[in-house]
């Protein structure tokens, strides 16, 4: 199969397809896909990912907001002036309550910037989700088909494993009434132990694809009904690679990098500006000083604060934003040319394996035809035993290539949608 890989490209790796008769109560694809996408880990993990950076753009909003506090204490004690205006010594309750409220009015651009960052995390995250969603998709097709395909194969070879048993049977008996040298029964032996370690590999592969099958959906693969036909795909390559840049998770992520880089130099910017805002405060004392004490206070106003000299340290966030902005323009470049080089060999590779379809679909109805007038032959005479096994041999070649073809092109189209945004649309 095609496997997406971490930076949201694809790696070309063939796999088969198998298209079996339907069965009434099987399993088809869509329903595999959809019990993929609610089983896969990499679908919660995105899902987190989002819902965290909507916290962070609900606090970067929240910092414009006013910021209303309270504090106070209250406790017991003694106080002892020594006499000093007359005061004795006097048990109190020391009291203290202060309430505020505060307005940022001005705070020199760090709040819209900070917004800006965090509504690029909240666009970023949720192009990760997409592009987590499309290789689940990709994943699910490639494991259902592997699964029927395995468990056709695994089913050939059986069909291979008796007639080879049966043909390898008839030649001992040739071989008794010397009919047939030492060497075709030799050979016969031979071919029916290779079918035996062909079947041996297919049952492996088949038990491996279902485990695979059972790990991306969290459940075993039943009855599997045949995959649908080929999905719809961009019909040139000009218009494939123009969907990619407009629709492609991953370089619509490494694009919006660029957005939040921009708003960190913005924000770094800010640094150097002073703030302002508005205060109210509300104060009650008692016994704080004096037995009896008692003071109540309320003030508004304007409070502003400006860093003048930084010691360097502006300057240093400067660099260091500047420096982010263009690493990130860096990381969209090569992203738009990784997309580029994927959307070229999805796309060659959908167009190569419909012509090796065609070419697999001739190549079996020949080997076919040359195995059953082979049969015949042998059976008068006219084709020794030989004959027959590399016969058998070319058609299970025959049908394995055709198998390896559909899945080959199937996985390409669904592949070239992936990489061109269709699942993310």
């Amino acid at each position: 199969m095609r496997r997406w890989c971490r930076a949201g490209l694809w790696a070309l790796v063939p796999v088969p397809i198998l298209l079996l008769a339907p069965a009434a109560s099987a399993q088809d694809l869509d329903s595999a896909i959809a019990d993929a996408l609610a089983h896969a880990p990499a679908m919660a993990e995105a899902q987190a990912d989002e819902t965290m950076a909507g916290a962070k753009l609900d606090a970067a909003r929240a910092e414009g907001h006013p910021l209303v506090s309270v504090q106070g204490q209250v406790g017991v004690g003694r106080i002892d002036n020594g006499g000093f205006f007359g005061f004795t010594a006097r048990n109190v309750t020391p009291l203290a309550v202060q309430a505020g409220a505060e307005m940022p009015l001005y705070a020199g651009g760090r709040v819209a910037a900070a917004i800006d960052q965090a509504q690029g995390g909240v666009e970023v995250a949720q192009l990760g989700l997409a592009d987590a969603r499309a290789r689940v998709i990709v994943s699910a097709v490639a494991a259902y088909a592997e699964v029927l395909t395995a468990r056709r194969i695994e089913a050939r070879f059986h069909q291979l494993v008796t007639e080879l048993t049966e043909v390898e049977r008839q030649a001992g008996l040739r071989f008794k009434v010397g009919e047939i040298p030492a060497s075709e029964l030799a050979t016969a032996t031979a071919r029916r132990a290779e079918a035996d370690a062909g079947l041996a590999g297919a049952e492996g592969r088949r038990i491996s694809a279902e485990a695979q099958f059972r790990r991306l959906t969290g459940h075993d693969a039943g009855t599997l009904a045949p995959l649908p036909a080929l999905p719809a795909t961009p019909p040139t390559l000009d218009e494939a690679v123009d969907s990619a840049h407009q629709a492609n998770p991953a370089l619509a992520q490494a694009e919006k990098g660029i957005q939040i880089a921009r708003a960190g130099v913005r924000a770094a910017k800010a640094e150097r500006m002073p703030t302002i805002g508005a205060f109210a405060e509300a104060m009650r004392t008692r016994d704080q000083f004096f037995p009896g004490y008692q003071a109540d206070a309320f003030a508004v106003g304007i409070r502003g604060h400006w860093t003048i000299w930084a010691g360097g340290r502006t300057q240093a966030k400067m660099q260091q934003a500047d420096a982010t902005l263009d690493g990130s323009e860096a990381r969209e470049r090569d992203a738009r040319d990784q997309i580029d080089s994927a959307v070229i060999t999805a796309w060659s590779g959908l167009v190569t394996a419909g012509h090796m379809v065609t070419a697999s679909a001739a190549r079996v109805t020949a080997a076919d035809e040359a195995l059953r007038s082979t049969q015949l032959e042998a059976k008068v005479g006219a084709k020794p035993t030989l004959a027959v096994l590399d016969a058998e041999r070319e058609a299970l070649s025959a049908q394995a290539a055709m198998i390896e073809a559909e899945g080959q092109r199937l996985i390409a189209a669904w592949q070239l949608n992936a990489l061109t945004g269709a699942f993310s649309k």
